[in-house]
């Protein structure tokens, strides 16, 4: 029992430093079940030690995880899997970040103090006295409260401060400085109704039911240019930026996003995954859909770029990727629509990035020039552009670096912004006209939550999913604003893009020459913040985050001391 009473002490003390959660009833039937199967009460007693550190080390396993808040689920495992598929160097990386020296040596003097105490006294009647008084004192305020309400039966549903930070996440994902405007600009938008709140008082299962009810009925107006469009519009979708990784990063102030002319401050991605990501975007012009649906095919009218094809543009697409990894490459070309041109490849410019998976990444800034220079040698059609970049992807290093993939993000980030602003300025001085618009991905998840370890996405936290999303008009003779960027607060997703482009399309020449932001931007479609990952759903109400994993209750996301939970 060395091993075991150690693994039940280090428990104890994690629980205590309020790292994780001890469950006493799971911890203690564990522990019954070791006891009853101590080896020594039978005859082959290395068999009997060998059976049962086979049959008990994965179910210990997977209570610690579940304890720490980490959720197994089977996006994990698909993760799993997908480890295979990385370089050595990012492996390695992954495994340095997740075990720490501290942990081994303190792991070594645990092992070494239990086995010197395990000779003077029996550890293992202290553990199980342990757990036996935590038990009792989980107890107690049950018992306590049945005592008060005597034979009442109604539950009610917890009770949930206002809008207070409850959950570090978000606060996390937009700063102190930011959270404090969004929290003000929460309380003036509190005279009005969310289209998405009709079941806000419900319990949350019912609340995402009737989301997702509302959802299936919203779909963007068909495109109706007020003449044959004259612009390109570029769509840079960009993989792990969030809010809390431009903070993590020290970027948030670059101009890149000062000088942009609008920039959405509460867009959701709705997923920390790329391929759902891109679906999501590229069927933008309706409502937000379940995870599962996501695969499934879907009417055209849902598709951006085949709606944009439909009124007159000619849709081209790049990436400064193979695209390979879970065909992503494949999932694009099929939510584009058809007729898709790819003008270069993502070799045929300099490698900006050494990948996760050890393959060639092109350099945003060359790609991009080298696509335009294409472009302005074209006639015909105006061009709506989709670009996916994955040079901020957790895992890529810069070449002849020593720095790993965290230590370089920073600077990823910067030459990525510099490498827009770079292509804003080429399409300004060809004298054409391009509306441009970056939407990530999602997040990177570089600064870690609870429950979450750096570099991780399977929970598609605030942190992970609250992402930059601004834009550019870029024509001859127009100059923004001195004043920078028009902000859009309120809780919005790709439905807002496709009411925008719809919005901005229905503009005549003389209103896209000055456009009117604050006008174009008004009373976009709002969405609850909803995001979803595999069987993992995070979901915004009662003035907080929930969480819902496969198995278990909604539980408000937040510190350990603060979790609490509804059925």
């Amino acid at each position: 029992m060395l091993l075991w009473n150690l693994y039940f002490l280090i428990k104890f003390g994690l629980h205590f430093a309020g790292q994780l959660t001890l469950s006493p009833a799971w911890n203690l039937g564990l522990f019954a079940l070791l006891i009853a199967t101590n080896p020594a009460a039978y005859q082959n007693k290395q068999l009997m030690k060998l059976l049962r550190y086979l049959v008990f080390t994965g179910p210990a396993i997977a209570l610690l995880l579940h304890e720490l808040g980490l959720v197994v689920s089977l996006a994990l495992v698909d993760q799993i899997k997908a480890l295979f598929g990385f370089s050595f160097n990012y492996l390695w990386e992954l495994l340095k970040r997740t075990i720490q020296p501290w942990m081994l040596w303190g792991a070594l003097l645990g092992f070494m103090v239990v086995r010197v105490l395990d000779r003077y006294i029996r550890t293992s009647t202290w553990v199980g006295f342990g757990l036996l008084c935590m038990l009792v004192m989980n107890a107690l305020p049950f018992i306590q409260e049945q005592t008060q309400t005597k034979n009442l039966v109604v539950v009610p549903e917890p009770q949930i401060q206002a809008r207070e930070n409850l959950s570090p996440a978000e606060l996390l994902a937009l700063g102190q400085l930011d959270f404090q405007k969004l929290r003000v600009a929460r309380d003036q938008e509190s005279q009005t109704t969310i289209r998405d709140n009709a079941y806000e008082g419900a319990g949350p299962g019912t609340v995402l039911a009737g989301f997702f009810e509302r959802q299936r009925t919203v779909a963007i107006a068909p495109f109706s240019p007020a003449a044959s469009p004259d612009f390109d519009v570029i769509v840079l979708q960009i993989c792990s930026l969030s809010w809390a990784d431009l903070q993590y990063a020290k970027q948030g102030q670059h101009p890149a996003i000062r000088q942009a002319d609008f920039v959405f401050e509460n867009f959701n991605s709705a997923t920390s995954y790329s391929g759902p990501a891109a679906i999501r975007l590229l069927r933008g012009k309706c409502g937000q859909t379940p995870h599962d649906a996501l695969y499934s095919p879907t009417n055209s009218s849902c598709m951006l770029f085949e709606q944009l094809r439909n009124v007159g543009f000619e849709v081209q697409m790049g990436l400064n990727h193979d695209g390979r990894f879970q065909d992503f490459a494949k999932l694009v070309k099929t939510n584009l629509g058809s007729k898709t041109t790819e003008l270069v490849a993502h070799d045929e410019v300099p490698a900006g990035v050494d990948a996760f998976d050890g393959s060639r990444v092109g350099r945003d800034g060359d790609y991009l020039r080298a696509w335009w220079k294409k472009r302005t040698q074209q006639s015909g059609p105006a061009v709506a552009y989709y670009y996916n970049s994955i040079t901020l992807h957790d895992g890529n290093r810069l070449p002849n670096s020593k720095l790993n993939s965290l230590g370089s993000y920073p600077l990823r980030l910067e030459r990525m912004l510099n490498d827009i602003q770079s292509v804003l300025g080429e399409i300004r001085r060809s004298e054409r006209k391009a509306l441009v618009i970056v939407v990530p991905e999602h997040g990177a998840g570089l600064s870690g939550e609870f429950g979450q370890l750096v570099g991780l996405r399977e929970l598609p936290t605030p942190a992970i999913t609250k992402v930059p999303v601004f834009g550019y008009w870029v024509a001859p003779g127009y100059s923004p604003a001195n004043t920078g960027p028009v902000t859009l607060k309120q809780s919005v997703s790709y439905t807002a893009l496709g009411e925008l482009l719809a919005r901005w399309l229905a503009q005549t020449a003389e209103q896209q020459q000055k456009p009117a932001w604050p006008v174009l931007l008004s009373d976009l479609p709002g969405t609850r913040f909803v995001s979803q990952q595999g069987n993992i759903t995070v979901m915004e109400t009662k003035g907080s985050y929930w969480i819902k994993a496969p198995g278990a209750a909604w539980k408000m996301l937040g510190p350990v001391q603060a979790i609490a939970a509804s059925n």
